[in-house]
């Protein structure tokens, strides 16, 4: 009697303490406890839903599982807010392996994240410059015009009449994210165990960056060195802006810079307002991004819609400009590994299966035809180069270049330490821009424009010289040609049959080209067994 009485006591003193931190917790900034709760409870939730109930070969009962699965995710991402809204973002982009539950769910994460109070801005200010907005600035906006996922930008004009953009970040994000990286970590682990796939490896990279992000005097700079390495193409110095940043007055939580009006990337209809062409804005949005990328080896993270803008031209009448905002978010390769890049694209174009896999092998990637694949967001096949054309995989062809998803995942690399950590950021940079160019209808041909900044970036300080050495460069050239033009072919043929069967039988294909990609990446990803089945195995992985 007296042991069940101290067990009641016990309890009852641990629902009190735990109630009354969780009433605390509720009415702070940051609800740190809150937030924890609901991550792994809906973490362990979702991981036992797909492990319990996911039942191949049941469509019904697997589009259940997907549905419950997404809309706890992304449930989560709103309610969290803050870092989570970022990782709700790069889950919305999966567009090319995510069944339609995840892509449908994930639309709301990509409106506006909810802003914090004007009193919490000036407490800020006060914190960080001992006085409010409206005694630095001439004029301010107390209404934010924008806010995401760490910050919200308001309008101001300096004391000169500049009209500037004020960014600020949100006071809760420095103590949410030392919590919500671990949470993330934990889960990571958890997932490893539950399904046996590799996924904790590239989590400390994940965090050094998402950390640099929320310091805004890097991204100052990394504002200014963008600029200064877009001014070294003679091709893009005019055609792409990065705004003048104002450093002077700025702090690891305030940045201030130059205000441009200009419309979103995707934003058809305000293009055509505008005067401007999609196809163009686009073609010098994938350069800027190629540039990036294959030449100057310092790179955008986040270029989705948001962070792209389209405006005229100031200075040159009839013609755009396309301008990169929040760089945040930037990688900078070693020249070790934007080297060995160019060369994997230059190998995957001219079919040259033993450059390619000598890459791989120095990377400790075990599949060359899967990273491939995975590089080129499209089929990779040498022996049949279907990456060439439009042509159908057959079922045989992918069971043939494949066995099982999850076994490739697993064994995808040999050694995970030789793995260039860039990647995983360049992939992402790659992957939204693909999904940018797919929800224009694929105006451009992305890998063609990919491939030609490859080969720009190559160093050819080792080829072979003389006779021999010209003969065989030129004849890399033509083979590099012929492969260019036969991707050009399939894409205009893939142009005129979406025109056609618009004319004679109303249908369309939104995505275009890219949305042809995705059809045959998801058949190489499930290796001829149905989608949402090979999903169960690579769900999670893509996810993180």
């Amino acid at each position: 009697m007296a042991t069940s009485r101290r067990f009641f006591k016990s309890f009852l003193a641990l629902s009190t303490t735990g109630a009354g931190l969780y009433a605390y917790d509720t009415n702070t900034e940051a609800q740190l406890i809150t937030r924890n709760i609901r991550t792994f409870s809906n973490g362990v939730g979702l991981a036992l839903d797909y492990k319990l109930n996911f039942k191949p070969g049941d469509m019904s009962s697997m589009d259940a599982v997907h549905e419950r699965v997404a809309n706890r995710i992304f449930d989560v991402c709103e309610l969290n807010g803050g870092l989570f809204i970022k990782i709700g973002q790069v889950i919305g982009t999966q567009a090319s392996v995510l069944p339609a539950q995840y892509q449908k769910r994930a639309r709301r994460l990509f409106d506006s994240a909810p802003a914090v109070p004007y009193s919490v801005v000036e407490r800020v200010f006060l914190e960080d410059f001992g006085v409010k907005p409206e005694q630095l600035f001439k004029e301010f906006d107390k209404n934010p015009v924008a806010s995401a996922s760490i910050a919200q930008v308001h309008k101001a004009v300096l004391h000169d009449d500049t009209i500037v953009a004020v960014k600020v970040q949100k006071p809760a994000i420095q103590k949410q994210m030392t919590s919500d990286l671990r949470a993330f970590r934990l889960l990571l682990m958890l997932y490893e165990r539950i399904f046996d796939l590799p996924m904790v490896w590239t989590f400390d990279y994940f965090e050094k960056h998402i950390r640099m992000e929320a310091d805004f005097e890097r991204e100052a700079q990394n504002s200014i060195k963008a600029w200064d390495n877009l001014q070294k193409e003679s091709s893009l110095r005019d055609r792409v802006y990065v705004p003048k940043v104002y450093s002077e007055i700025g702090s690891k939580r305030i940045m201030v810079a130059e205000w441009v009006d200009g419309v979103q990337l995707t934003a058809l209809d305000d293009l055509k307002e505008i005067g401007a062409s999609p196809t163009e804005a686009m073609q010098i949005t994938i350069e800027a991004f190629a540039s990036q990328i294959f030449k100057s080896g310092f790179v955008h993270g986040d270029p989705h819609p948001g962070n792209v803008l389209v405006r005229k031209h100031p200075k040159k009448k009839n013609e755009i400009q396309v301008v990169l905002i929040d760089h945040g978010l930037y990688i900078e390769e070693s020249e070790r590994f934007r080297q060995q890049y160019c060369k994997l694209w230059e190998a995957m174009f001219l079919l040259d299966v033993k450059a390619l896999d000598e890459i791989c092998k120095q990377w400790g990637v075990n599949d060359s035809n899967m990273f491939a694949s995975v590089t080129l967001q499209k089929p990779y096949m040498p022996s049949k180069a279907p990456h060439l054309s439009n042509n159908q995989v057959s079922f045989q062809d992918a069971y043939e270049m494949q066995m099982s998803m999850k076994s490739r995942i697993k064994h995808f690399l040999a050694d995970q330490q030789l793995f260039p950590r860039e990647l995983i950021f360049v992939s992402r940079n790659m992957n939204i821009v693909r999904a940018n160019n797919k929800s224009m209808g694929s105006p451009v041909n992305r890998i063609n424009v990919m491939a030609r900044w490859a080969v720009h970036g190559m160093d050819r300080k080792d080829e072979a010289k003389g006779v021999r050495g010209y003969l065989r460069s030129t004849w890399r050239v033509i083979l590099f040609e012929s492969t260019l033009f036969a991707m050009t072919l399939s894409f205009y043929i893939v142009k005129f049959r979406d025109v056609a069967n618009k004319l004679f039988w109303g249908t369309t294909n939104q995505g275009g080209f890219e949305g042809l990609l995705d059809e045959r990446m998801k058949e190489q990803v499930s290796g001829g067994v149905p989608q949402n089945i090979a999903l169960k195995n690579i769900g999670l992985k893509i996810l993180v």
